[in-house]
């Protein structure tokens, strides 16, 4: 299988399309204009010195991937995806090898080589687009090197990539404030941090040196003494229930490990604004209408927090309680800034008065989701989006719209003035979306779905996985557009196939994590 087109940004007339860690620019019309690479060499062969950064390359050329600085590009994340087994490898060193395990191992080995193994370098995947207000800057975020991407748009489909910023914890979700010059970055750790947009490469090269230099002129003449590893307290004699023994073989296998594991300290300019003591799933930054601003996160712990904004971003002013599930998405409507819709493990849709952490309303999405699907007994959403269709008299409804993951159908919703969400219509796709945006100056909305190729015939991934939704004023409804104006136009053929082929586990793996933020209780009894 190929990766489909996954994460959406709609900038004025231009569609900017993630699929893996490239990024695609298209017209509203879905005519192709240029590409931005991930760059090859840190994706494949992350050693030695590289060329310029890589930028968007127009059609003729889409298949150039020049990589990046070895001054801004940090080596892609290898990891053990299964951690060692301590009791097997210790009783593998105990015993001697018996003559039935040796001829087991070239059938093991003849089975790792024809079966499926999992990658042992992370997929470079965008799992996230963000534009200013003004479309000048496009900002990405790519999990699996934890890094933070801004480019220059031209206006016209093109990005220059300007700096790339590997942050110490993966990046979940970032938030641009209001003046366009600082990216909020919330990450997987709890942690808010604030970025320049803009800054100085000249500096990043340069920061380093001064730091050394520095550290160099205080660090005593004599040598420090090493510190003393950590080492636990308790061990098998003096703790008797599961947990507990189950917690300590964790904390051993984590320091076996720990003395391969580097941490990479960010050399930018970087500032701690708040912190969760949860995991951060989504962050959004809201206005009253006057000049301050305000920073809404949420985080695995159903906890929606609204802060102030720089520089005083310390201040809680208030929370937003009743979620009994994870947080995974929020949305403020544009028509309605007073209001803020979240989602995630629950059942149903959220609407608050965020200012006052007043709940508005909820209405159950898993009830709507069941008259499709059943045997669907809980749901995630991965997307909320708000929209206005313009209409002829300029007061057209704001409609909502959610996505639910391994949900095959787009669930639409009126809002009305009190705050509540009416259910309109259950729009059914010809696989599971992944992400939706608005285009404005066609009142259509553009879905990026992972389709049954298999099944529908359409031709690969990449055609067949954006698909566009017309609204029709006289029934008030949303029906999938299916003609020539409603397909990829002048794609490379490269890039038109399956020329990045994985296994369907892969691609599940690397679509479908929204579920996995919900808790179970895996805990042994005691």
């Amino acid at each position: 299988m190929a990766l489909p087109y996954s994460v959406l940004k709609v900038c004025g007339d231009i569609v900017f399309a993630a699929r893996g860690g490239d990024i695609y620019s298209f017209t509203t019309g879905l005519e192709y204009i240029s590409a931005w690479r991930y760059p090859a060499k840190q994706a494949n062969a992350p050693s030695g010195p590289s060329s310029e950064p890589a930028a968007a390359s127009p059609a003729p050329a889409a298949a150039a991937a020049p990589a990046s600085p070895a001054s801004e590009c940090p080596p892609a994340k290898r990891r053990r995806v299964e951690p060692e087994d301590e009791s097997a490898s210790a009783a593998q060193t105990a015993e001697p090898e018996t003559t039935e395990a040796k001829n087991k191992k070239p059938q093991q080995q003849q089975k790792k080589k024809t079966g499926h193994q999992k990658h042992s370098v992370e997929l470079p995947i965008i799992q996230g687009l963000y534009t200013t207000t003004d479309d000048r800057y496009v900002v990405a975020i790519t999990g699996s090197d934890k890094t933070i991407w801004v480019f220059e748009h031209d206006g016209a489909g093109n990005l220059k990539q300007l700096s790339q910023r590997m942050m110490s914890k993966r990046p979940c979700s970032l938030a641009i404030t209001p003046d366009n010059k600082t990216i909020l970055s919330a990450d997987k750790f709890g942690d808010v941090f604030a970025l320049p947009l803009i800054y100085s490469e000249q500096q990043q090269q340069q920061q380093p040196k001064e730091t050394e230099a520095s550290s160099a002129a205080s660090t005593p003449v004599s040598t420090p003494s090493t510190p003393q590893s950590f080492k636990p307290q308790a061990n098998e004699l003096t703790i008797h229930t599961k947990r507990n023994l189950k917690a300590l073989a964790n904390q051993k296998l984590g320091l076996k490990h720990a003395g391969s594991a580097k941490t990479v300290d960010p050399v930018f300019e970087h500032t701690l604004l708040l912190g969760h003591v949860s995991m951060l799933t989504a962050i959004a930054v809201a206005s009253k209408g006057d000049a301050r601003y305000y920073i809404i996160t949420a985080d695995r712990d159903e906890h929606i927090r609204v802060s102030r904004g720089m520089p005083q971003a310390h201040v809680i002013e208030g929370f937003c309680l009743g979620h009994d599930e994870f947080v995974s998405r929020l949305c403020i409507p544009a028509s309605r800034p007073e209001v803020l819709i979240s989602g995630g493990g629950d059942d149903e849709l959220f609407v608050w008065d965020w200012a006052a952490g007043k709940l508005l309303a909820k209405t159950n999405l898993l009830s709507h989701v069941q008259k499709l699907l059943p045997a669907i007994n809980k749901i995630a959403v991965i997307r909320i989006l708000a929209c206005r269709p313009r209409q002829e008299d300029g007061n057209g409804p704001t409609w909502v719209f959610a996505v639910c993951e391994r949900i095959p159908a787009l669930f639409a919703y009126g809002l009305l003035q009190d705050g509540t969400l009416q259910h309109c219509q259950t729009i059914p796709t010809p696989g599971n979306p992944l992400d939706v945006e608005f285009l404005e100056s066609t009142s259509q909305l553009l879905l990026a779905m992972d389709p049954d190729v298999a099944s529908s015939g359409e031709g690969s991934v990449a055609s067949s996985s954006l698909r566009v939704l017309s609204w029709e004023p006289a029934t008030a409804g949303w029906q999938l557009v299916d003609n020539e104006s409603s397909r990829i136009k002048g794609l490379p053929a490269a890039d038109d196939g399956d020329a990045v082929v994985l296994s369907a586990e892969d691609v599940q793996r690397a679509l479908y994590t929204t579920e996995s933020l919900r808790k179970t209780n895996s805990e042994p009894a005691e």
